[in-house]
């Protein structure tokens, strides 16, 4: 079954390969659309200071629950509107190296960050959670000759999503330097979950406040093969070199603290 959609999906590509004897490979590389990263640009912002948790799908929510109390002198950040996941992967077709990028995202994120002051400039990390539906991404390349989307129906099969529907990212409680209105770089460490397998990631952050909250973007790079994944490889029309960049822009909204334990 997996190999016949494969088969399918690489049929749909077909017109576009043509095109490499019509107008070359540099022609055909230049009618690509590369997915721009993510930014701390200016984009919406938060409409308030502080927010009340805004409820995810419930699935979604119980992979990364908000805890419905916080220890005092704890701030609760959770997971509010502008916040997407995604990945990007490199790929070839039909044994012809193109310079090509496939790029999927999703905004079905839900989950939390606990911080605690430390001093006047470094707060710790206590916990943080973030989960991604898998089955929600949706493929933003582009390549002439086909739609790129046809991939985001093989996820169920490479990923397992009918009994993992979900990436589960997890930070280690770590101290980081208070940051402000002008990004601060991060480096952070925590445990992904895929497929069913945990593996420790290493997590680039650049991280700034902005009106109503903070917004961060990062990415860490995985091996697929590490998590259990086989990507469509030797032998397979379309070759997915495994080894990923996962990437995100989180919008986090400070939620009014609850007391709770001293």
């Amino acid at each position: 079954m997996k190999r016949r959609r494969l088969i399918i999906f690489v049929a749909s590509a077909g017109a576009g390969l043509v095109l490499l004897g019509i107008l070359g490979a540099a022609n055909y590389a230049a009618g690509q659309r590369k997915a721009a990263a993510f930014s701390l640009k200016p984009t919406a912002t938060a409409s308030r200071a502080t927010a009340t948790a805004s409820p995810a799908p419930k699935g979604l929510q119980a992979a990364c629950p908000t805890p419905g109390s916080t220890p005092r002198g704890e701030d609760l950040w959770v997971v509010g509107a502008g916040t997407e996941a995604g990945y990007r992967a490199h790929e070839t077709f039909m044994d012809i190296t193109l310079p090509h990028e496939a790029v999927a995202r999703t905004d079905h994120v839900a989950g939390q960050l606990r911080v605690r002051q430390v001093d006047p400039s470094q707060v710790a990390i206590q916990a943080g959670c973030f989960a991604i539906e898998l089955n929600a991404l949706t493929s933003i390349d582009m390549l002439p000759g086909r739609s790129a989307q046809d991939r985001d129906e093989l996820y169920g099969d490479f990923l397992r999503t009918r009994d993992y529907p979900f990436a589960v990212l997890t930070l280690h409680p770590t101290p980081v330097p208070v940051f402000g209105s002008r990004p601060k770089h991060l480096t952070l460490a925590g445990e992904l979950s895929v497929a069913g397998t945990t593996r420790p990631v290493a997590i680039a952050v650049d991280a700034q406040t902005v009106a109503g909250g903070v917004r961060a973007v990062g990415s860490m790079s995985i091996n697929a093969h590490d998590f259990g994944v086989h990507l469509p490889g030797e032998g397979d029309p379309i070759v997915v070199d495994p080894h990923l960049t996962l990437e995100f822009l989180l919008a986090l909204e400070k939620v009014d603290r609850q007391p709770g334990a001293n």
